[in-house]
């Protein structure tokens, strides 16, 4: 018997190639994306366990501590969006009982309150209209 999930190729519909339109990205930026991003992103890929995959990582993190002024050598690369990236630093900063200062006046302080409370810290309110600048006391 047939599993469902097995389909003759000839049954598989036609999809063509992906060719999305040009666009400027109009987050946080405008983002452009240098022709050399685009040529590095088309070369042929490498598993994580390559040998050049980890040279290629060991240069991405002396580029980072370069760029950043950092000697750390745990400098990693976070393959995602900001909220990601907050996501990774409270994670691994904010233990259970610490006490985290969120000027919260917009969306993403929420967010890092959200994220704060996930790991345990204390979040103080301090809640602000979106167009109120926040002070220590």
């Amino acid at each position: 018997m047939a599993d469902d999930h097995d389909t003759p190729a000839e049954d598989a519909p036609e999809v063509g190639e992906l060719t999305p339109p040009d666009r400027t990205l109009m987050g946080p930026g405008p983002s452009e994306v240098h022709p050399r991003v685009l040529r590095a992103m088309s070369t042929p890929l490498v598993g994580h366990l390559d040998p050049s995959f980890v040279e290629i990582m060991d240069e991405v993190q002396e580029l980072l501590r370069y760029t950043f002024r950092t000697d750390n050598q745990w400098t990693i690369p976070v393959s995602g969006t900001g909220s990601a990236a907050m996501e990774a630093a409270i994670g691994n900063v904010v233990e259970p009982g610490d006490t985290m200062l969120v000027p919260t006046n917009g969306y993403f302080g929420g967010r890092m309150e959200a994220m704060a409370t996930r790991a345990g810290g204390a979040t103080p309110r301090r809640a602000r209209a979106s167009s109120s600048p926040t002070y220590p006391n």
